[in-house]
């Protein structure tokens, strides 16, 4: 596969679907860049949603259930179109 190619199949930028972890918010997050840390785009999804700015936040996959890894690029982790809760980071135990 030729490298322009490989470039039309992965553009720069994708579209998601985010919910609140109530699901009383719904947002469609257009031309994110896949390169950004996930923790980045769980932040300004939260901010965008006006959740309480104390709270630290998480992406996680509704298909799969898994939560992103806050520090990996987004676009390695889900696929355009994905639909992903924005939760509270929570530690327990």
């Amino acid at each position: 596969m030729s490298t322009s190619a490989a470039l039309a199949e992965a553009p720069d930028t994708f579209s998601f679907e985010a919910s609140d972890v109530t699901g009383t918010q719904t947002v469609v997050a257009r031309d994110v860049q896949r390169v950004l840390p996930a923790g980045a785009v769980a932040r300004s999804l939260a901010a965008w949603m006006k959740l309480p700015e104390n709270v630290p936040w998480a992406l996680r996959d509704e298909t799969t259930s898994a939560f992103l890894d806050e520090e990996r690029p987004i676009g390695e982790q889900i696929r355009p179109g994905a639909k992903l809760t924005v939760t509270p980071k929570t530690h327990l135990g």
